[in-house]
C-alpha cells in the first residue's frame, strides 16, 4: 500500500523551465534506488498554481508543499522526508493543504 504520494508540478509554462520534468525523474530515480516504490508513489500533475516558486511539489497525506528547490536538493527530500519522516523546514513552502493539487487551475494563468 502507498503511504505517501508525491505531486509534482509539471504543468504551466514556469515549471517546465525551472526543471520540473527533471526533478519528476529524480524523484522517481531516488524513490527507486531506495526501494520505495510501494511505499511513495511518485506523479506528475498540471500547475498548482505556484509559478514563482517553481520548481513545486506536494507531499500527500502530510500537506508539505517543496518550492524553490533545486535537482540536488531531490536526494535529501526523499531521504529525509519519504524515507525516515522528516520534514525538509529549509525547503517548505506551506499552502493550505489540498486534497487535488492543480484540480480546477487553469494552467494558462501561470505566467513567468
Amino acid at each position: 500500500m502507498v503511504a505517501r504520494k508525491v505531486f509534482v508540478d509539471v504543468g504551466g509554462r514556469t515549471c517546465p523551465t525551472k526543471g520540473s520534468a527533471q526533478v519528476l525523474e529524480l524523484l522517481k530515480a531516488a524513490v527507486a534506488r531506495r526501494g520505495l516504490q510501494q511505499a511513495v508513489e511518485v506523479v506528475g500533475r498540471g500547475c498548482f498554481g505556484l509559478c514563482r516558486l517553481a520548481p513545486n511539489l506536494y507531499v500527500e497525506p502530510d500537506g508539505v508543499w517543496y518550492s524553490r528547490f533545486t535537482a540536488a536538493d531531490v536526494e535529501e527530500i526523499v531521504e529525509e522526508h519519504l524515507t525516515h519522516g522528516r520534514v525538509v523546514q529549509r525547503l517548505v513552502h506551506y499552502r493550505p493543504p489540498n486534497p487535488n493539487p492543480g484540480a480546477g487551475h487553469d494552467a494558462s494563468g501561470c505566467k513567468p
